[in-house]
């Protein structure tokens, strides 16, 4: 499965995205892909649907097809025999054609350093979509090519201006629902180990929002010590902790220390496969490096702790 980013030719948007721009809701689209064979997307590696452009404008078809009166069995008879079906109309807000411009335009604010033009891009595209795709499909991507690119001239300059951008819409976002939030909703601490930016870390805070839960993010470096202290202040129900890639047995024995004397579960986030087995030595509950599935398995497991 190629990434919608990294595929120039090929653009693939969730069923979120698809259901918004049609109009059809996710059940009825899954309805007709198990019931009529109308439509087939993409899976990926975790079996969450992917449509590209062409199936978005069959979609549309369908629907003009329904809205003309037609049953959708002639419709999918119509589709099988090859008839000409008619055009539907595209809309022109934030459809998914506008994706290629988005990321152009992207691309040229990072390379101008033009903060303006980030911040009127970024308001536009999340006024169109829900935050989780355009962050998915759009504004991580960018981050991760700048990422890949930091040796070429500026290129370090670039990722900077970028994540900094990048983090400060994310803590608004959190800052701003965590004051509407619901106070008896699970706390989870968030906290970073490293020296390294936040953004992940961030999102998946903004993820956990969205599940029902109430994150409370600390920028910056925290050492495991300090955690601790933290951890006495309050009654949390789970501690999310960023870690580097190459843990000391040190840090890891603090934490496991945590679990123990605080009694909640602690996630880590993003590892390598080859210390699977010391973190769960330690007590320690990694996560893997699809965020949403992350994020779902903090909200499962928190919540069969409540049952």
């Amino acid at each position: 499965m190629s990434h919608p980013d990294s595929d120039t030719q090929m653009a693939y948007y969730p069923i979120r995205v698809v259901s918004a721009e049609t109009g059809v809701n996710a059940i009825t689209l899954r309805a007709w892909e198990r019931r009529y064979g109308l439509i087939t997307p993409k899976r990926t590696a975790k079996g969450h649907r992917l449509y590209t452009e062409q199936d978005i404008l069959l979609i549309r078809k369908v629907v003009a097809l329904l809205n003309r009166g037609i049953p959708i069995s002639q419709a999918q008879a119509m589709l099988a025999n090859g008839e000409e079906l008619p055009d539907a109309p595209v809309s022109s807000r934030g459809k998914p054609s506008q994706w290629q411009h988005y990321r152009e335009q992207l691309h040229q604010a990072v390379q101008d350093f033009n903060n303006p033009q980030l911040t009127a891009l970024f308001q536009e595209v999340s006024q169109f979509f829900p935050l989780e795709a355009a962050l998915r499909f759009l504004f991580l991507p960018q981050y991760r090519h700048l990422q890949d690119n930091v040796t070429q001239t500026l290129g370090m300059a670039r990722l900077r201006f970028y994540a900094a951008f990048l983090q400060a819409r994310l803590a608004w976002r959190l800052s701003e629902q965590a004051e509407a939030s619901d106070s008896g909703r699970p706390v989870v601490l968030l906290v970073n180990c490293t020296w390294e930016d936040d953004i992940q870390q961030l999102l998946l805070g903004t993820l956990l929002q969205q599940l029902g839960l109430q994150p409370m993010w600390f920028s910056g470096l925290l050492t495991p010590q300090q955690i601790g202290e933290l951890l006495q202040t309050r009654h949390w129900q789970a501690a999310l902790v960023q870690l580097g890639k190459n843990p000391t047995e040190m840090q890891l024995g603090q934490l496991q220390r945590l679990t123990q004397e605080q009694s909640l579960p602690l996630f880590v986030y993003g590892q390598p496969a080859r210390l699977q087995g010391a973190l769960l030595q330690h007590g320690l509950i990694n996560l893997t490096d699809d965020l949403h599935d992350a994020a779902l398995t903090i909200r499962d497991m928190l919540l069969s702790l409540e049952e």
